[in-house]
């Protein structure tokens, strides 16, 4: 995805002045917007927010004081870092400056290498916290999903087993028999959710050690295969390698285990009764492409990308009425970007899914 070039705001009623700045900020890619004064700064920022504003103190109308003092009185806007640019070099000038919430003050006449320097490290510390603050934004509503989830799963457990409690004589063998089975349904995924989160909340702080070796795939499908073979088989669908080479990939066991695991189980989920899932790698230059390739319902192409974020709730019921969480896929993308690879879908609805994702190629070892 291409990132969005900056936009800096220029403002200052002095045409030679926004010529040159223009000139100057012209050497980096960004975006830019002019204003004449104060006033028409403020109406600029209402349509094109800026991610820096480069602020004259001296101007007619609205002056750069009173223009910064109303950004920074504006919820939308007080975020928006300002660098006064300003013949008026008295201390009490410059502090006033800082004291109204501006991020820099750059007197003229200024050196241009000097500007730009500022430019660009102020651009970086607004990006940065942008980033910081999508992520804790993110992070802060997946958890209260995840924390949603687990509630009902352990009311749903509780509800039942006090069900059986208080109850029992009135309950038949078989409706007995099937609450203790739904009881045992939901704790599994609920440990499944347990166990996921976990890695996943490890993997972000950076406590899952990070073990990379030399790995034949097939030996990895093979394990899988053995390890869901009753689960697929009780739906009667087949799990097969298509290509049964010796092709060597280069990562952390565990983790790859763990994204293939999540896939194939996934697969199984929305597969119906009788149906096909395909486990292959493949040759991608420097890459080996490990694909898991199912004849199941199918994704809709606007709900792809939804699957790896950890903000949006994607869950749906597999077509056993298996219950998921969401969060296997994120896990995925996780493991997959620190093994240095990368992961996508192709699906459709009614023609079935191929989760895909890139591993590096397995290292020739030294003679």
């Amino acid at each position: 995805m291409q990132q969005k070039k900056p936009v800096i705001l220029i403002v200052d009623d002095v045409p030679k002045n926004i010529q040159v700045l223009g000139t100057l900020l012209a050497k980096f890619k960004c975006e830019l917007a002019v204003a004449m004064n104060g006033q028409q700064a403020l109406d600029t920022v209402e349509k094109v927010k800026p991610d820096l504003i480069l602020l004259d103190v001296m101007m007619p109308i609205m002056d750069g004081h009173e223009t910064c003092r109303q950004l920074k009185s504006n919820e939308a806007t007080k975020d928006i870092p300002v660098i006064f640019l300003s013949a008026k070099t008295e201390t009490e000038d410059i502090v006033e400056g800082f004291k109204l919430g501006a991020v820099d003050y750059v007197t003229k006449p200024f050196i241009g290498k000097e500007l730009v320097a500022r430019v660009k490290t102020h651009l970086t510390l607004r990006q940065t916290q942008q980033t910081l603050s999508e992520e804790v934004h993110s992070k802060n509503k997946f958890f209260s999903i995840m924390s949603h989830d687990l509630r009902g799963a352990f009311g749903i457990i509780t509800n039942f087993v006090q069900l059986i409690q208080e109850g029992g004589e009135f309950l038949t063998p078989d409706e007995t028999n099937e609450l203790l089975k739904d009881i045992e349904t939901t704790s599994k995924n609920t440990l499944e959710l347990l166990e996921n989160l976990l890695k996943w909340a490890r993997s972000q702080t950076g406590a899952i050690k990070f073990s990379p070796e030399n790995l034949k795939v097939n030996c990895v499908f093979d394990e899988i295969i053995r390890n869901h073979q009753n689960i697929a088989q009780a739906k009667n669908i087949s799990i097969k390698v298509v290509n049964k080479s010796e092709q060597m990939v280069y990562g952390d066991r565990n983790m790859i285990l763990l994204i293939i695991r999540n896939l194939v189980s996934n697969a199984i989920k929305f597969t119906a009764k009788g149906g096909e899932i395909s486990l292959n790698v493949a040759n991608q230059g420097d890459f080996m492409k490990v694909s898991v390739t199912d004849t199941g319902v199918g994704i809709a192409p606007n709900k792809i990308n939804d699957l790896f974020s950890i903000e949006a709730k994607t869950t749906s019921t597999g077509t056993a009425n298996e219950q998921g969480h969401g969060l296997g896929l994120v896990l995925c993308k996780e493991f997959v970007k620190i093994n240095g690879g990368e992961i996508g879908i192709n699906s459709a609805p009614g023609k079935g899914t191929e989760v895909w994702f890139t591993l590096p190629e397995g290292k020739k070892e030294q003679e």
